[in-house]
């Protein structure tokens, strides 16, 4: 048996060659034992499309489904591009709905339309269903195999019935209660339904205190959901308060890393651009934007300082230590735009929290642009030997260091009140207001001193 913490990334150049040479029969046994997981890093670490294809096809469906839901983007993609349309709706009819509706979710409208003629009618059903809500909403990441039950049936009713859909709730945690009208009334854990007689109807034991997600709530608000009660599965509800989905903890992880990467991404100012499969052409137009901002941020910097020219001639070292204002600026207000932007992901900005946040970084930027500045100006002095540069540094390092904790602190908060990402632009607003700040600050102190 294989053990996940061998490279699979190494054990491909030899199952390539097995494929190279046509010894499927050899390379079917080297991947017999594998789990879907690790048969996914396979297919990522091989290069040529023909040779995962060529693997790829030699597993069962069933199978074939798991590991089309481990791959990366790319080799998703690439394999769904290869695939014949009956080989693609046999391992679609394997897949949870969720799982099948976004893969097709991603493909052109007349291939989709293809797929979704050749799958059985409940997974047309369910599946078309799930395609009609956004794709970052509780609706676009649930899945539709739930197991419901009225308030009056029975232990062994409801046991009968999910044995009779086995290939449905291979990840079961919870049985929903419903009233006749499919309107959630509670929930009874798995455990439960294993513990108390075979007679005993539904509404004796079930938890009332169920917690629930609308089926147009962000992924965003699900995922704190699940953090805010533990929760491993939650029951999707629409508008009239029935049941019509659940999502599993499995998914959520697969949220928070999606939303982690997209902040990060565009924290950098790099929009959504994709590690493994952006050509050059996405990368600028994903990144020029922003470039162009910054260029005309830096040619405003550019603007402040020609305004002292005089100064700087007068004292030149003042060139030099100009940019240490900036850079310690830039990033204290850096600092503080990322905390106050983690808040704002995890809903923590509001309210007393917001208030104890705010004064925190407001007392926490005073502190360390007190002792930045003594620093600074003690150096400044021992170098130069000139007590009005020095204490032009020390208070201009000590205004700055406020000023990028209040930019830090706004900016984020002002995005988000034009229900606008706060992820989108701090960065470069930040950056650009701490250096217009930090280069007038400092050459107009010194202006005044001279």
């Amino acid at each position: 048996m294989t053990t996940p913490t061998e490279s699979e990334a190494a054990r491909a150049p030899d199952l390539q060659a097995l494929l190279e040479a046509g010894d499927e029969a050899a390379a079917r046994a080297a991947v017999a034992d594998l789990h879907p997981a690790d048969l996914a890093d396979l297919l990522d670490a091989i290069e040529e499309p023909e040779r995962q294809l060529q693997l790829f096809r030699l597993l069962d469906p069933e199978a074939a489904s798991e590991v089309l839901r481990e791959v990366g983007e790319r080799t998703r993609a690439t394999l769904v591009e290869l695939l014949s349309d009956a080989r693609l709706s046999a391992v679609l009819e394997r897949l949870d709905t969720d799982d099948a509706a976004d893969l097709l979710g991603h493909l052109e409208e007349d291939r989709k339309d293809r797929l979704l003629r050749r799958a059985s009618p409940e997974v047309r059903r369910n599946v078309a269903g799930l395609l009609t809500y956004p794709e970052d909403s509780a609706g676009g990441i649930m899945k539709t195999e739930v197991a419901t039950a009225t308030t009056s049936d029975t232990v062994r009713e409801v046991i009968d019935s999910i044995r009779r859909q086995p290939d449905d709730f291979h990840d079961l945690h919870d049985v929903y209660v419903t009233d006749g009208r499919g309107r959630l009334k509670g929930r009874v854990p798995l455990r439960s339904l294993l513990l108390w007689d075979d007679e005993t109807p539904m509404e004796r034991f079930m938890e009332t205190e169920t917690i629930s997600v609308d089926v147009d709530l962000d992924q965003e608000e699900v995922a704190r959901v699940f953090e805010k009660y533990d929760l491993v599965s939650v029951p999707v509800l629409d508008g009239l308060g029935r049941v019509v989905g659940r999502i599993t903890v499995d998914d959520i992880v697969d949220v928070i890393s999606e939303e982690a990467t997209e902040d990060i991404l565009k924290l950098a100012g790099v929009g959504d651009e994709d590690f493994t499969s952006a050509s050059p052409l996405d990368a600028v137009r994903s990144r020029l934007p922003w470039l162009l901002f910054n260029f005309v941020t830096a040619s405003i910097s550019a603007l402040i300082i020609a305004q002292f020219e005089d100064t700087i001639r007068q004292v030149a070292v003042a060139a030099a230590l100009m940019t240490v204002i900036s850079d310690m600026a830039g990033n204290a207000g850096t600092q503080t735009m990322t905390v106050l932007v983690r808040g704002i992901a995890l809903g923590e900005a509001k309210g007393p929290q917001a208030r104890r946040l705010l004064a925190r970084e407001a007392l926490a930027s005073l502190l360390n642009g007190a002792l930045l500045g003594l620093s600074a100006a003690v150096i400044v002095w021992i170098w130069r030997s000139d007590f009005r540069l020095a204490v032009v540094m020390g208070f201009a390092l000590l205004i700055n260091l406020q000023v990028s904790a209040a930019v830090g602190t706004l900016v984020p908060l002002v995005l988000r009140s034009a229900s606008l990402d706060p992820a989108v632009s701090s960065s470069v607003l930040v950056t650009a207001a701490t250096d217009w700040a930090g280069f007038f600050v400092f050459l107009g102190l010194l202006k005044l001193m001279l």
